[in-house]
């Protein structure tokens, strides 16, 4: 999957390595290509051409593209739906289909309204450069509106949908959270899977993967007729030729987020496609009450100046101070030389740069796979024994929890989980204020 994945590197700023992924806005190039790498489940853009379609195939994948009505799995979070199946078998024009309805308080890239029987969802920005996507999602059982005036050239996706392919890991935890986990049918490759759960479902033959040669297999993914193929937040060549057939691809973009918390909310486009709006609305309002209790907290205790990332093919990833990464930090109770700089993005620098500025950093945050002793710090290079943060022995790497293949539970749950990670860094930062505190993602280099 991702490069960083493969080489260990990743750094704290950026949310996976370098390499493979999506294309970049210019300003934050280096530090999003870094991130996607380590958290995506599978190919990215430039792993190539997708498999062509004969004509004589898409016409018959055309013509059998179609919503079910097929009563799904029971799921202790299905709520609404689950009380009065998935389709409406008795349209009333004056009935609310949506009682519990989601508002947003952190996210910015995705809107969400509601009409009695569907819900309008539109992502601002669905990849690097792309104009606004709108989503109409129709409960199923009643009418679609007309794709007419704000609602021209929208997709209609018939919800709670049953059948999810999804092509990042960061979709995963909220899935699980959400209790939806029965309608995740496919990945696009189970390499970089951490949680237990869904590498179980994997196993049984309950989960699919659709682009396991680094490459989607369109033929697959338009013989199955998923409900929805959500993306990476980049577009793909493969979609294409999948939305030609019929298949609703749906933008997942929570990685442009600027905050932490602006990334987690995304859980609320999962759950208006599953419909299972009452039980985001208590996991995320846990979430956030959780992460704003703990950043009042660390906010009273004097700012600790932190070192955030480390090197990668000769250069440093430094987040900028508008970076869902410097929000972490300054919540946390914590500074750092860089935090004053604008943009989402980050800046490259080279390691004398970064000396200049913060040898003297009194915590070292670090995302390196590989590295669980001072020693295997040193070896990636010498030079790094030069920093404050090294002769205390207050290096940290977001890499406690590794799976089989390879994956960093940090780019997986992490995302979705803002609240633990901010834990983390609070008990790091300020260890009076968190006694006993059990690390999620974060551990310390031995010596």
């Amino acid at each position: 999957m991702a490069a960083c994945r493969m080489t260990g590197v990743v750094c704290f700023a950026l949310p996976a390595q370098a390499g493979l992924s999506r294309a970049i806005r210019p300003s934050a190039a280096a530090y999003a290509v870094e991130e996607r790498q380590a958290r995506l489940i599978a190919r990215r853009p430039s792993m190539g051409i997708p498999r062509p379609i004969g004509g004589a195939l898409l016409a018959v994948l055309l013509s059998t593209t179609a919503c079910g009505g097929t009563e799904p799995s029971a799921s202790p979070a299905t709520a609404t739906s689950a009380a009065e199946g998935r389709c409406v078998t008795s349209y009333d024009a004056n009935t609310d289909y949506f009682p519990v309805k989601q508002t947003l308080t952190h996210a910015v890239n995705f809107t969400l309204t509601y009409a009695k029987n569907y819900q309008v969802v539109t992502v601002k920005q669905p990849a690097p450069g792309a104009k606004p996507e709108t989503y109409v999602l129709v409960r199923c059982g009643t009418p679609a509106p007309e794709l007419t005036g704000e609602l021209a050239g929208a997709v209609t996706v018939e919800t709670p949908i049953e059948s999810l392919y999804s092509a990042s890991t960061t979709h995963l935890p909220f899935v699980t959270e959400l209790g939806a986990l029965d309608r995740l049918k496919a990945v696009a490759s189970a390499g970089q899977i951490t949680s237990p759960e869904v590498l179980a479902r994997v196993k049984s033959g309950a989960i699919t993967e659709y682009a396991s040669g680094k490459e989607v297999d369109t033929e697959k993914v338009i013989g199955a007729k998923p409900d929805v193929l959500m993306t990476q937040g980049t577009e793909d060549k493969a979609y294409g030729p999948l939305r030609q057939a019929g298949i609703k691809v749906v933008a997942n973009a929570e990685w442009l987020e600027s905050t932490a918390l602006g990334r987690a909310e995304w859980i609320k486009l999962m759950a208006a496609l599953t419909g299972t709006e009452a039980t985001a609305n208590e996991v995320f309002g846990k979430i956030e009450s959780d992460y704003t209790t703990l950043a009042a907290k660390a906010k009273a205790a004097t700012p600790v100046t932190v070192l955030p990332g480390q090197m990668y093919q000769g250069q440093w990833y430094m987040p900028n101070g508008g970076s869902y990464v410097a929000g972490l930090i300054k919540d946390a109770g914590g500074t750092y030389p860089w935090a004053g700089t604008s943009g989402s993005g980050s800046s490259t620098l080279d390691l004398e740069a970064v000396l200049a500025k913060a040898k003297d950093a009194k915590v070292w945050l670090a995302n390196v796979n590989e590295w669980t002793t001072l020693g295997d710090v040193k070896k990636s290079d010498a030079r790094y024994a030069t920093f404050a943060a090294y002769g205390t022995g207050e290096v940290w790497s977001a890499n406690k929890v590794i799976g089989p293949g390879g994956g960093n539970d940090y780019w997986e749950r992490g995302v979705g989980r803002p609240d633990l990670v901010l834990g983390d860094l609070v008990a790091i930062l300020h260890p009076d204020l968190a006694p006993g505190h059990e690390f999620a993602f974060y551990q310390k280099m031995t010596k």
